[in-house]
């Protein structure tokens, strides 16, 4: 048996042209649509989310795109395709993406526009509570949904890592 990967980072940004990258996106995730039945369990992490599954795509690679990440949003899970989206500005996500979230992981949200949008996409968080958002400081969250109990409030931890990319040092263990 060939062993697979734990995990596959597939960076979309040294695209000079952002077509490419969307190109890139749709491929990737097309072919987990279409290995869906194989049901391994696959989390799908979107950075800047709101560049690749926008709420008016407006060429054909944009509107496949969209498309695309609505029916793994709406079907993925029971096949194990998970999805988790990351963005600043989720009124710039498309809605039929975004209602799908089942879980939110919330950090400092200046937008009034945006705050009135999660509190309709997402009846579980009280408004006072989304509210509370726009005077975060950096590092506070606050997380709903069914990974946990209720609504927590959170403060991150300073960063192990120095600014500027560099990431933890992990041992690679060599093959005999």
């Amino acid at each position: 048996m060939t062993p697979t990967p734990g995990q596959t980072v597939l960076d979309l940004g040294g695209f000079t042209d952002p077509a490419e990258s969307k190109v890139a996106a749709l491929a990737v995730l097309e072919h987990l649509w279409s290995t869906r039945h194989a049901r391994k369990p696959v989390l799908i992490v979107i950075d800047e989310a709101h560049n690749v599954c926008s709420p008016t795509p407006s060429t054909p690679v944009e509107r496949a795109l969209t498309e695309q990440l609505v029916q793994i949003a709406a079907e993925g899970r029971k096949f194990g395709l998970w999805l988790f989206l990351s963005t600043q500005r989720p009124t710039k996500i498309h809605p039929n993406v975004l209602s799908q979230c089942d879980n939110v992981g919330l950090m400092c949200i200046n937008s009034p526009r945006d705050l009135v949008e999660l509190a309709e996409s997402f009846g579980f968080i009280s408004e006072e509570l989304l509210n509370q958002a726009q005077d975060f400081r950096q590092g506070q969250c606050l997380f709903a949904g069914g990974f946990v109990d209720g609504t927590v409030l959170a403060q991150m931890r300073t960063r192990i890592t120095a600014e500027g990319g560099s990431d933890v040092q992990v041992p690679v263990p060599r093959s005999r």
